[in-house]
């Protein structure tokens, strides 16, 4: 029996003028549940941002990440508008439609750097969309517990802030 449903993904969060635009592959189920990027508790997304600016991390609420984001000039968004998906996990995504009017949103906003979190981000923006510079970060999904919390930190800091 076929569990998939088709889901809709989430608008960008975007400021004035957003300098990095980060594209995660898809909201999980909990973060449509909540209607929040990166709302699984165990996802580490939010802690990484907020660790690559020395902002405290604790309970924030989601208007305040998405203050740290733009405050920072960083856009996020998906690149997968719409698909059917029985889990969290990208390998149960199909019939994918894509965000494909995502390089003029790249152009329109002058976004400096794209970056991808995790390789399923960026090989699903490759098949759908167009070839860009692969700039994937280590992903903050809790299924990736290959790489140690710090090390991720590193890597995302030093893409986001040159240190």
């Amino acid at each position: 029996m076929d569990k998939s449903q088709v889901f809709r993904g989430f608008a960008p969060i975007i400021g004035g003028n957003p300098r990095f635009l980060i594209l995660g592959t898809f909201p999980s189920p909990i973060s449509r549940e909540k209607g929040e990027y990166y709302a699984h508790p165990r996802n580490q997304f939010w802690r990484v941002i907020y660790g690559v600016f020395g902002v405290p991390f604790g309970d924030a609420d989601y208007e305040r990440k998405k203050s740290v984001l733009i405050e920072n000039s960083i856009a996020l968004w998906d690149v997968i508008a719409e698909c059917e998906a029985e889990s969290a996990l990208d390998s149960t995504i199909r019939n994918p439609v894509y965000n494909a009017n995502l390089p003029e949103f790249i152009l329109e906003h002058g976004i400096h750097r794209v970056f991808f979190n995790g390789n399923n981000a960026y090989t699903f923006y490759k098949r759908g969309i167009e070839r860009i510079d692969k700039n994937v970060l280590p992903s903050t999904s809790p299924a990736y517990a290959a790489m140690r919390f710090e090390e991720k930190l590193r890597r995302w800091r030093e893409a986001l802030r040159g240190q």
